[in-house]
């Protein structure tokens, strides 16, 4: 990212970014800073909008590996390799993903809040989990991992499928750091996939057991993959 494609921010956002980059929280933003959250929530939201992104993660990938922002040093005639190497870069990126994660938490857990005093039965995510509507990437998230033991009820094609690129991306990542860290992490994961992909097939109508399929070299993938492709059935 150029500075040129930065002249679009005031100082105050470019301060702001060079923050955020850093893997500071929206509390640590504002102390550094010396302004409120909800000034730096302000700018954030200003920020998105310039650069067309919804989340923290989403800029950081469109921002790329960029140098710190207020000082705009760009390492055009380095003879090496960026001292902040893809391993470092992988471990913030990680780092953003929790943080907004967390973020995504907080705002469900005070919607379900709000659910419950309008009378509404909040905490409850079944189907979609938005009366009607598709759960975003990290609403379905949260939802597997709150219902990583749980294999009765349903679950949309969006919480699946979103949760399944999670998951993917995750283990791509992490096999190239270590073939034994993406294994362990394939392992610990195994049971919130089987259970989300358990309630999907609950949710087309279908057993949990046809996930055995799984254990077919090859062709089974394909057929619970189709399985699991099906419309939600009728109630």
């Amino acid at each position: 990212m150029t500075m040129t494609q930065l002249d679009v921010l005031s100082s105050r956002e470019r301060e702001v970014v060079a923050l955020l980059l850093e893997g500071n929280s929206n509390k640590a933003m504002a102390a550094a800073l010396h302004i409120s959250e909800r000034t730096v929530e302000f700018h954030l939201k200003n920020i998105y909008d310039k650069f067309e992104v919804g989340s923290r993660v989403e800029l950081v990938l469109k921002l790329g590996n960029s140098t710190v922002v207020d000082k705009g040093d760009v390492a055009e005639n380095a003879d090496g390799p960026d001292s902040r190497n893809w391993a470092t870069s992988l471990r913030e990126a990680v780092s953003l993903f929790g943080k907004e994660l967390q973020t995504k938490m907080a705002d469900s857990l005070k919607s379900n809040v709000h659910d419950d005093d309008s009378g509404l039965e909040g905490g409850d995510l079944e189907g979609d989990g938005l009366k009607g509507g598709s759960l975003t990437f990290f609403q379905a998230i949260l939802t597997c991992l709150l219902k990583s033991g749980t294999f009765h009820g349903r679950a949309s094609r969006s919480e699946f499928w979103w949760f399944t690129l999670f998951l993917f991306l995750l283990v791509a990542a992490f096999s190239y750091l270590s073939e034994a860290l993406a294994g362990a992490f394939l392992t610990v994961m195994l049971l919130p996939w089987l259970a989300a992909g358990t309630r999907r097939l609950n949710d087309a109508g279908m057993s949990g057991w046809w996930q055995l399929f799984l254990l077919v070299p090859v062709g089974g993938i394909v057929i619970v993959g189709s399985l699991w492709a099906r419309p939600s059935a009728e109630l």
